[in-house]
């Protein structure tokens, strides 16, 4: 069963780095929202929310990744070789528990917000609020999803710094550079920023979402893009799992060392 594989996943990365990041990531992205805040509700959660997005959680998803290949990588793929494994079944595992750091990381940026951002207020409505805040979180899962069996695969073809280096240029650059373009859609790796222009009134650029900020224009805050972007990462998630699993057998029956 899947389960069994998604355990030996697991139990393959306790008591390592990996395993950490779920909240290692988080903590430095909340002490960085806290040094930049003031201590005032709306500028510690845009600079929560804007740090997250945009840099630490495309690091974590490409951390996460690479650091799941180089553990196979090391050791050349030999105990697969070696154990009757579905290969199909293992390369799902792994998604899942890249999908689980994610998932984790997010909820531990979700909750901190929450408490920190109420204890600032003091009691005064705050800019951004609970539904707004755990839309954008179901967002950020769902819109990065199609990017953990990329990632993977070209970790396993390429190797952990080719990986990293060219994850960051298409989430920063692609990502955060594209956004505010009437083209983003045609660009998945802007979808999570331009969104939450109209879910956190948020910019790429981290200003408000407000006309008069640079990079501004009506049309940043138009919900019914939503649905287009989610619907088309989806879509995207399965074609990438499908034909990276496919080729993850392949490669298994073929041999690791051809």
């Amino acid at each position: 069963m899947l389960t069994a594989y998604i355990k030996a996943e697991e139990q393959k990365s306790r008591h390592t780095v990996s395993a950490k990041l779920f909240w290692i990531v988080p903590g430095v992205s909340i002490l960085l929202g806290l040094l930049f805040s003031g201590m005032d509700a709306r500028y510690y959660q845009m600079n929560q929310f804007n740090w997250w997005y945009t840099t630490l959680f495309p690091m974590l998803l490409l951390l996460s990744t690479a650091f799941t290949e180089q553990r196979e990588r090391k050791l050349k793929n030999r105990a697969m070789q070696v154990l009757p494994v579905d290969m199909k079944k293992l390369w799902a595992a792994k998604v899942f528990c890249s999908f689980k750091t994610l998932f984790l990381a997010a909820m531990i940026i979700f909750l901190a917000q929450e408490c920190i951002s109420r204890i600032f207020a003091g009691g005064a409505v705050r800019e951004i609020s609970t539904t707004a805040a755990l839309t954008a979180a179901a967002l950020w899962l769902v819109l990065s999803a199609w990017q953990i069996p990329l990632w993977l695969f070209v970790n396993q073809k390429f190797g952990f710094t080719f990986s990293l280096l060219f994850g960051l240029v298409c989430n920063a650059g692609l990502g955060l550079l594209g956004a505010a373009y009437v083209w983003w859609i045609v660009n998945p790796f802007s979808y999570i920023c331009r969104l939450m222009c109209p879910v956190l009134k948020i910019l790429p650029n981290g200003l408000p979402a407000e006309p008069g900020n640079m990079t501004f224009y009506p049309e940043l805050l138009d919900k019914s893009v939503i649905p287009a972007a989610v619907g088309i990462s989806v879509v995207l998630f399965i074609v990438c799992f499908a034909v990276t699993a496919l080729w993850y057998e392949k490669k298994g029956e073929k041999g690791w060392e051809k």
